[in-house]
C-alpha cells in the first residue's frame, strides 16, 4: 500500500504541475485529469524514481513491486515491458511456492533467500528453485547445519549462468563442510560478490569460476581445516582486476604459515589494481606472507585483526602501507581498550568514527597484555603514530573484575612512538592505570615521552583533590623542562562498542 500511496502521489502532483503550467498559458481553469492520461514513459520515469528511494531494509533483496502491478492492467503493462529497467524480480524463500509462483510471472530473474535454519520440506522447496539455475542471479543461504547445506551444494554442481550474488554462510557449531569440486558446475560467468562463512577453503583455489573477476570476495569464519596458504591464496586474487572488495578471516589462530616452508618474499608481486578495501583476521605471519606479495594502490581502507600473540612481526605491513594510497596525515588517534580486544584506529583530518581509513586490533583480554601487544604494534608502524597530534585513551566495555599487575612503564612504551601528538584525552575508568607511569617522567626524562604534549584532558577531571594530586608530579616535571602541560576538564564521549567488521 505504501508504494501504491507513493506512486498516486507522485502522479497526482505532474498532474497538478503540468495543468497549471498549461492552463497559465492559456488562461483557462484546470479541467479534473486521471491517473490514464499520463503516458507509459512518465509512468515508467516514476516507477524508476521509486525503485531507486524505496527501502530496503536490513536484509538483501529486490525491492517490492508486486503491490503496483495489482493497480491495474495497464500499470501492469508498463512494468513488465521494462523488468531490466525496473530491476524487477521473483523472491524466493523456503516457504515460496515455487510451482504457482513460476506459473503465475513472467520468467523473471530469481534470488533465493534461505535466511533461517530449515527443516527437510524446507530443503526440498528451495531445492526446486536452485533446478532453475538459468534464472537464478542472487543466493543467500545463511545459518543452516550442515547436513540441510550439503543437500544444497549437491542440487549446485550445475552452472549458474545469471548468478551476480552468492552469500553461504553456516554460522554454527556444525562439522566444517567444503564446497564440492564441481561446485556451480566449476564456473559462474557474472559472479560479482561472494561471500562464504565458516566454509573450508581446502578446493578454494579448484574453483574456476573466478574468471567471472568478482569484485567483492569476502571469506570469513575460515576453518583450520579448510586452511590456504598465502601463496595459494594470492593464486587465486592475482587475476581478479576488479576486486574492490577483499575479506579474509580465520576462525582461529591455528591457521598459520609453517615457519619452516615460509618463502622469502618474491621480487616481483601482484597488483590488484581496483582494490580500495581489504579487512583481515588471523595471525601476524599470514599477513606478513600475504601483503609482501600484493601491491593495491588504490587502497583507502584497511581493517586488520590479529589474534592474540607474544610477538608481532610485522616488518612487510609498513612497506605494503607505503605503496598503497594509505600513506595520509593522520592526525587523529583511538586506542580503544576494552573486553576482549585493543584497538587503534587512525582518522584523517576530515573523517570521523565510524568512516576510519585505518584500524587494527588485538584480541587479548588482560590489560596489561593490550598495552604490551599495542606498543608493540604501535612501535613497528611508528611513521604512522609519529604524526597523529591528538590521541584519545578510551575503553569499550571494561570488565569490572580486570586485575592489573603491571609495571608503569608498559604505557610509556605505547607513547613513545606518538612524539607529535600535542592533545591527550583519557577517559576516567583508564586514569588510575595511567597516572602513575606519567609520574615517572620526571627530572631529565620529563620529555623522553610525548614531548610535543601541551594539553591534557581528564574525563571529569576534578582541579582538586586526588585528581590533582595524581597528576600534578608530571604536570610539575614538564614545567621545569620547559614544556608545561595544561590540564583540562573532559566530558568525553559516551562509552561504545568497538567491532572488526
Amino acid at each position: 500500500m505504501v508504494l501504491i500511496r507513493f506512486a498516486r502521489w507522485v502522479v497526482a502532483l505532474y498532474i497538478s504541475w503540468r495543468n497549471r503550467a498549461r492552463n497559465k498559458k492559456k488562461g483557462q481553469t484546470s479541467p479534473r485529469v486521471t491517473i490514464g492520461a499520463l503516458p507509459d514513459n512518465v509512468l515508467l520515469d516514476i516507477f524508476d524514481f521509486y525503485r531507486g528511494a524505496a527501502p530496503h531494509g536490513q536484509r538483501p533483496g529486490p525491492w517490492v513491486w508486486n503491490e503496483l502491478v495489482h493497480v491495474c492492467q495497464r500499470w501492469r503493462y508498463v512494468m513488465f515491458a521494462s523488468p531490466l529497467r525496473l530491476d524487477l524480480c521473483l523472491l524466493c524463500t523456503s516457504k515460496t511456492p515455487v510451482r504457482e509462483t513460476l506459473d503465475v510471472w513472467p520468467p523473471l530473474p530469481i534470488e533465493i533467500h534461505l535466511l533461517r535454519p530449515c527443516d527437510d520440506s524446507d530443503v526440498d522447496n528451495v531445492t526446486a528453485i536452485l533446478e532453475h539455475c538459468d534464472r537464478v542471479r542472487g543466493i543467500w543461504i545463511l545459518n543452516q547445519t550442515s547436513p540441510q547445506l550439503e543437500r544444497l551444494l549437491t542440487v549446485m554442481q550445475e552452472p549458474f549462468p545469471a548468478l551476480t550474488i552468492l552469500q553461504l554462510d553456516l554460522s554454527t557449531d556444525e562439522t566444517a563442510l567444503a564446497l564440492p569440486d564441481m561446485f556451480l558446475g566449476g564456473f559462474a560467468s557474472r559472479l560479482q560478490s561472494f561471500f562464504l562463512r565458516d566454509i573450508p577453503l581446502s578446493g578454494f583455489q579448484r574453483l574456476s569460476f573466478f574468471t567471472s573477476d568478482p569484485s567483492r570476495l569476502s571469506l570469513v569464519g575460515i576453518p583450520h581445516t579448510g586452511y590456504i596458504s598465502p601463496e595459494a591464496m594470492v593464486t587465486c586474487l592475482s587475476s581478479l582486476t576488479r576486486l574492490t572488495d577483499l575479506g579474509i578471516e580465520f576462525e582461529s589462530p591455528a591457521s598459520r604459515s609453517d615457519r619452516r616452508g615460509r618463502r622469502p618474499p618474491p621480487l616481483t608481486r601482484v597488483i590488484l589494481p581496483a582494490l580500495e578495501e581489504l579487512r583481515f583476521r588471523g595471525v601476524s605471519e599470514y599477513l606478513e606472507d600475504l601483503v609482501a606479495r600484493i601491491d593495491a594502490p588504490r587502497l583507502h581502507s584497511l581493517r586488520i585483526f590479529f589474534f592474540n600473540q607474544v610477538i608481532f612481526g610485522i616488518q612487510q605491513l609498513p612497506y605494503f602501507i607505503c605503496r598503497t594510497g594509505m600513506l595520509r596525515p593522520y592526525n587523529r588517534a583511538e586506542v580503544i581498550f576494552g573486553h576482549p580486544s585493543v584497538n587503534i584506529v587512525l582518522q584523517l583530518p576530515e573523517l570521523s568514527y565510524p568512516y576510519q581509513q585505518l584500524t587494527l586490533g588485538i584480541s587479548c583480554r588482560a590489560v596489561d597484555w593490550q598495552v604490551w601487544s599495542m606498543a608493540q604494534i604501535c612501535n613497528q608502524i611508528s611513521f604512522l603514530p609519529s604524526i597523529v597530534e591528538q590521541l584519545d585513551i578510551q575503553f569499550s566495555h571494561l570488565e569490572s573484575t580486570w586485575q592489573v599487575d603491571m609495571e608503569d612503564t608498559q604505557w610509556l612504551e605505547l607513547f613513545r612512538a606518538f612524539t607529535a601528538v600535542r592533545t591527550l584525552r583519557i577517559r576516567r575508568e583508564l586514569q588510575p592505570l595511567i597516572m602513575p607511569s606519567l609520574q615517572e617522567l620526571a627530572g631529565e626524562r620529563a620529555t623522553e615521552v610525548l614531548p610535543a604534549l601541551d594539553s591534557l584532558y581528564l574525563e571529569d577531571y576534578e582541579p582538586s583533590g586526588s585528581d590533582q594530586q595524581a597528576i600534578n608530579p608530571f604536570i610539575a616535571a614538564r614545567q621545569r623542562s620547559d614544556h608545561p602541560v595544561a590540564v583540562h576538564r573532559w566530558e568525553g564521549p559516551p562509552s561504545r562498542e568497538f567491532r572488526l567488521g
